[in-house]
């Protein structure tokens, strides 16, 4: 089964990895939604993971509860509407109803942490030295492990539970 991995970007191309299994399909820079949209739309994935909010946070302002959540687990994840992230989270929460497929949000420095592998690790397991495509394939990673339930979900959130292809 096919999932792919977005770590979407407001400043500069976001990172597309789409995985069979474990084995790595497709791996490459988008320089817009509809690069990544057509990606989806050819390969099919059943699962997405994207490398944004997806959702906001209640009243327009603060944290949602899965930031509070993961900060008491030990992880970091900036508030959806700071600064930049605003704008991030808004291409996030449009591209995700356009993609065809289920979506989850991850956030790959997270996932990377709870399967106990470091971005330098994923750097030499996949063979590039581009950081954004390795926030790609965690992120693929990440949508392996939701299909194969080994995964806490908090709303559109998804922290995986276990290592899985590395």
């Amino acid at each position: 089964m096919l999932v792919a991995g977005v770590d979407l970007s407001v400043r500069r191309p976001s990172a597309v990895a789409v995985l069979e299994g474990c084995e790595v399909l497709y791996l490459a820079l988008a320089d817009s939604d509809d690069d990544i949209i057509t990606t989806a739309s050819l390969m099919r994935p059943a699962v997405i993971a994207v490398d944004a909010p997806l959702s906001y946070p209640p009243e327009g302002r603060g944290l949602r509860e899965v930031e509070r959540e993961l900060r008491r687990m030990g992880f970091k994840l900036l508030p959806p509407l700071m600064g930049p992230m605003r704008r991030l989270t808004d291409r996030g929460v449009g591209l995700s109803s356009r993609l065809g497929a289920e979506v989850i949000e991850i956030h790959p420095l997270t996932s990377m942490k709870a399967m106990g592998v470091t971005r330098g690790f994923l750097l030499r397991r996949l063979g590039v030295g581009h950081r954004d495509l390795v926030d790609a394939f965690a992120a693929a990673l990440t949508a392996v492990a939701y299909l194969r339930g080994m995964y806490r979900r908090f709303g559109p959130f998804v922290l995986p539970t276990a290592r899985v292809c590395v």
